[in-house]
């Protein structure tokens, strides 16, 4: 009955197959986004561990090349098997004591891939332990467990082929916003780096921006390459000229040295033919024969004298010649390597200040620190560290954008410089956080200024595009000890600033 009720109904049998045609073009759509974000992350893999190996490298090239077309699964199977035969026959090497940082790559894995959260830190821990001879074999381990979720459930569903880099592009611009300013950026790069920021604060695709950071990272870092290869360079050039220096004048001495011994015998001779003529003078019976010998003496000496005035004043003028080329190659020494320390001076000066607010940078911040540190435990004098941030700054960089964050950052930092001591050490610690040292300072003083500072910001305020901007901060205090470890008490002070957001912000907190 059944049957005879479906012959007789055709449209219920149509029906079913449009529902299964639809069910089988969702599926094509779900499997082609899943097919789609497999060869980007393949893509972005093998970009990342392109140059690790030359040996591999060609590989890689080329599975970029077949990915660009799709999967095509045999000849990927192929090309894929090649490789892992060259990683096979790759030698074994040493653990490596400095491998490369792995966070952002471990930071990607673990928002892409939550539900295999355990494995990807069994991964990292084994990395941070060097449980892998190098980078390679960490690639081959996380290529391994991208296989196994491959198999075992889709690793993501993009609707409409949403590029995944898309989905959070606003915290990507931060990072690398916070990227350009914590990186030291040569002279003839900083026109670049300035368009980047624009189209960071703009509407410019995210993608389009990670290209042309990366790139001009890569041109950064080849310019430093090639400025301490210049700077090598000279160095040498430095020393090749020291060392000729170093042989002339022992030339200059040697030949002082012969030009006494030609005097000293000249001296002799003299004195040798004086003593002849004395002994001829009195034993001399008769005044021609005398003359004759006292006159051949006579000009025996004045021709020696003369030749050796004539030797002296050679000897002199090329001893002159050569001691201007040694003045002359020292005056162009001492100002070679005056524009090498003006050079260094600046550069160290760029290492150690943040470029946007010309405060000192974390780098310096570290080294000032270890110097009030060492001077508490051996002076028993107190010392206090404060950390600052503006609240609520990443609203201000999206609803005025970032020349308006920028203000902000180089008002504080001038406010902050302003009401502090000239003993006390004020720095730009990263982003919008900054750290101040007071020496000779207990913690309770320290709050009774930093509340003072506090209100003073509060106080002010600056207009952007007609908009009047008002800040305000928050700040952590902690007063450190002899028996502090480490970062002990930037992680006090940091949890102090921790509660004081949680409290409402604009105040200050004790820990």
């Amino acid at each position: 009955m059944g049957i005879l009720g479906s012959r007789n109904n055709p449209d219920k049998w149509k029906n079913k197959y449009l529902d299964l045609l639809d069910d089988n073009e969702e599926l094509e759509k779900i499997h082609q986004t899943k097919e789609d974000l497999l060869c980007k992350t393949i893509m972005r893999l093998s970009l990342a561990t392109t140059g690790l190996n030359k040996q591999l490298d060609p590989h890689l090239i080329r599975i970029r090349k077949q990915l660009k077309n799709g999967l095509k699964s045999e000849e990927l199977k192929l090309e894929l098997e090649k490789f892992s035969n060259t990683v096979m026959r790759l030698e074994d090497t040493a653990p490596d004591s400095s491998l490369p940082d792995a966070s952002l790559l471990f930071e990607f894995l673990f928002h892409y891939f939550p539900e295999q959260k355990k494995d990807i830190q069994h991964i990292e821990a084994k990395y941070e332990k060097k449980g892998y001879a190098n980078s390679q074999y960490l690639i081959i381990a996380i290529n391994d467990l991208i296989d196994s979720i491959q198999h075992i459930k889709p690793i993501l569903e993009f609707p409409n082929k949403l590029d995944p880099l898309d989905t959070d592009s606003a915290s990507i611009k931060i990072k690398l916003q916070d990227l350009l300013e914590d990186t030291e950026i040569p002279e003839k790069f900083e026109r670049q780096v300035s368009d980047l920021k624009q189209k960071l604060s703009g509407d410019t695709p995210i993608s389009s921006i990670l290209n042309e950071t990366i790139s001009l990272l890569f041109q950064i870092k080849k310019h430093l390459q090639s400025e301490q290869k210049n700077m090598a360079v000279f160095l040498g050039q430095l020393t090749e000229q020291l060392t000729e220096l170093g042989i002339k004048a022992s030339g200059v001495k040697s030949n002082s040295q012969t030009f006494a011994k030609k005097r000293n015998l000249l001296d002799a001779s003299v004195s040798s033919q004086m003593l002849e003529l004395q002994k001829s003078s009195k034993t001399a019976t008769q005044l021609e024969p005398l003359k004759q010998l006292v006159n051949s003496r006579l000009e025996d000496i004045s021709l020696q004298i003369q030749k050796q005035h004539s030797y002296e004043e050679v000897e002199h003028a090329k001893t002159n010649k050569e001691l201007d080329l040694l003045t002359a190659k020292v005056s162009k020494l001492e100002q070679e390597t005056s524009l090498l320390k003006n050079k260094l001076d600046s550069a160290h000066q760029r290492a150690m200040h943040d470029p946007l607010t010309n405060l000192p940078n974390r780098l310096a911040y570290d080294e000032r620190f270890a110097l009030e540190f060492a001077n508490l435990k051996r002076y028993q004098t107190p010392l206090s560290l404060l950390i600052w941030d503006i609240d609520f700054f990443k609203h201000i960089n999206d609803e005025f954008g970032h020349k308006a964050g920028d203000k902000t950052l180089i008002l504080i930092a001038n406010l902050l410089q302003k009401y502090c001591r000239e003993t006390d050490f004020v720095s730009r610690f990263g982003g919008e956080e900054f750290t101040m040292l007071l020496s000779n300072t207990g913690v309770q003083s320290a709050l009774i200024t930093a509340n003072k500072i506090r209100k003073t910001i509060e106080k002010t305020a600056f207009n952007s595009n007609g908009k009047k901007i008002s800040i305000t901060v928050s700040c952590g205090l902690t007063q450190l000890i002899s028996s502090d470890e480490g970062d002990s008490a930037f992680i006090r002070a940091d949890k102090a600033l921790y509660k004081a957001k949680n409290n409402g912000r604009n105040q200050c907190v004790i820990l």
